[in-house]
């Protein structure tokens, strides 16, 4: 028996437990300008902040209707889980402006987000299991706090200053910072675009990021999967050397530049791509599967399963892994390939059921 393996993007499939409902959070905020604030700036900082009141108040809701565990979230405490929530929540939910005035002195401004709690569960649980994509969103929220942290510096500083030329040099200072804020709010619906399948709109939101910020590495790398989800795999590639330009040992960069390559038709390419994420990341369960996938290609089904066992060592609930080496043994005779099989049936890798009602009867 033989089955001829068709490469497939690493999914996560999960049923819902819950019927789809959407759910909406609304907030107000009032910011009142600085010397250095324009409408422009003022705006920024408003959609900044509402949406932090409503990531915090979306992980407050998530948390008491048990939507993720606490071990799923990464928090032993309350607080911490819902911190933990909110930095989850923000890579998936997108903020709408409602209302919004300017007077010259004061802005104000009205924000909603909306989710769907099916899909909402399904996402927080398919991120939270993904390490990687765990550190992006740190990284995200850490710079974004950061930012903020030295606008109020900044905004202290100009306020002591009576200098002319000195406080036109720290307003340029607080005019890139506040162009740093609104790349980070644009990150954020690029993302939330891109998890809702939008890829066109969310490219569109990733090029604002990069104008306002160049070398804002995540933003090419996830413009860089929405090309790959589009099929423009030359411009998905030369995306992600970008990314990994500016930052080289993006592991994961160098893992989607991988995949890339791979459904691009240049497994040997992709291959060293899957080597060099594994020389910075040892541990990174992905770049074992994505170049298990590439050997099972080239028909190299030994180096495939030996990275199947990796990958299945370092994440044992890793369902792919499974279907791979299922997939791997078969092409070898071994007949425990339905063992693997089962077990990514358990782990809820739909392909694997076909493969079991076909083959292992």
């Amino acid at each position: 028996m033989r089955f001829q393996f068709i490469f497939v993007p690493i999914l996560f499939l999960m049923n819902g437990q819950l019927h789809a409902q959407d759910k909406t959070f609304v907030k107000e905020f009032t910011y009142k300008a600085s010397d250095a604030d324009s409408k422009i700036s003022c705006r920024a900082i408003a959609i900044n902040q509402l949406r932090s009141m409503l990531l915090n108040e979306l992980g407050v809701y998530v948390e008491s209707h048990e939507m993720l565990h606490t071990s799923d979230a990464g928090g032993k405490n309350s607080q911490k889980f819902a911190e933990n929530i909110s930095t989850i929540s923000a890579g998936i939910t997108k903020l709408d402006v409602l209302a919004e005035t300017w007077n010259g002195e004061t802005f104000w401004m009205k924000a909603a987000i909306t989710v769907d709690t099916t899909s909402l569960q399904a996402s927080l649980k398919r991120l939270s299991e993904d390490q990687q994509k765990m550190n992006e969103l740190t990284e995200l929220k850490e710079h974004l706090d950061d930012s903020n942290k030295r606008l109020a510096e900044l905004t202290q500083e100009l306020n002591a200053q009576k200098e002319l030329n000195a406080r036109n040099a720290l307003a340029a200072k607080y005019n890139a910072r506040v162009d740093d804020i609104s790349a980070t709010n644009s990150m954020y619906n690029a993302k939330a675009k891109f998890e809702s399948k939008d890829y066109r709109g969310a490219i569109e939101d990733f090029d604002t990021v990069i104008k306002l910020n160049p070398t804002y590495t995540l933003a090419y790398a996830y413009r860089g999967d929405a090309k790959v989800n589009l099929e423009d795999y030359p411009g998905a590639i030369e995306d992600f050397n970008k990314a990994i330009a500016l930052k080289p040992n993006f592991d994961a960069a160098y893992v989607d530049r991988g995949r890339a390559k791979s459904f691009s038709g240049d497994f040997q390419g992709a291959i060293i791509d899957f080597k060099q994420a594994i020389q910075i990341s040892p541990t990174y369960a992905n770049a074992y599967v994505s170049r298990g996938e590439a050997e099972l290609r080239i028909k190299n089904y030994s180096a495939a399963i030996a990275d199947f066992d990796k990958a299945i060592y370092y994440s044992p609930n890793y369902g792919m892994a499974y279907f791979g080496r299922g997939i791997a043994k078969n092409w070898l005779g071994r007949p425990d390939a339905c063992a693997d099989w089962n077990q990514a049936v358990k782990l809820d890798v739909a392909q694997a059921s076909d493969l079991l009602k076909k083959y292992c009867r």
